[in-house]
């Protein structure tokens, strides 16, 4: 059985080689925390509420608004509108 990371989409063999390969997600300081605009493509920075929040985001770079659905500063949904 092949096990997919959720993240990037590689396989692996067996679940210890994914579970040591979600560390490397799982790092913040690596990467920034925020959310890409569908607009513009620049970042808009997130606030610590807005960590675990589903409603409107307005990018204040293009000022488009974009509902999203963020989990633990992940974004799992982002659509303009």
């Amino acid at each position: 059985m092949r096990f997919k990371c959720g993240t990037c989409g590689i396989e692996f063999e067996n679940i210890e080689e994914l579970a040591r390969h979600k560390k490397q997600h799982q790092s913040s300081a690596s990467r920034p925390q925020g959310v890409i605009c569908l607009g513009c493509g620049k970042g808009i920075p997130l606030e610590p509420s807005k960590m675990n929040y589903s409603g409107p985001l307005t990018c204040p770079n293009c000022r488009k608004t974009m509902t999203v659905v963020i989990e633990g500063g992940e974004v799992c949904v982002a659509r303009l509108g």
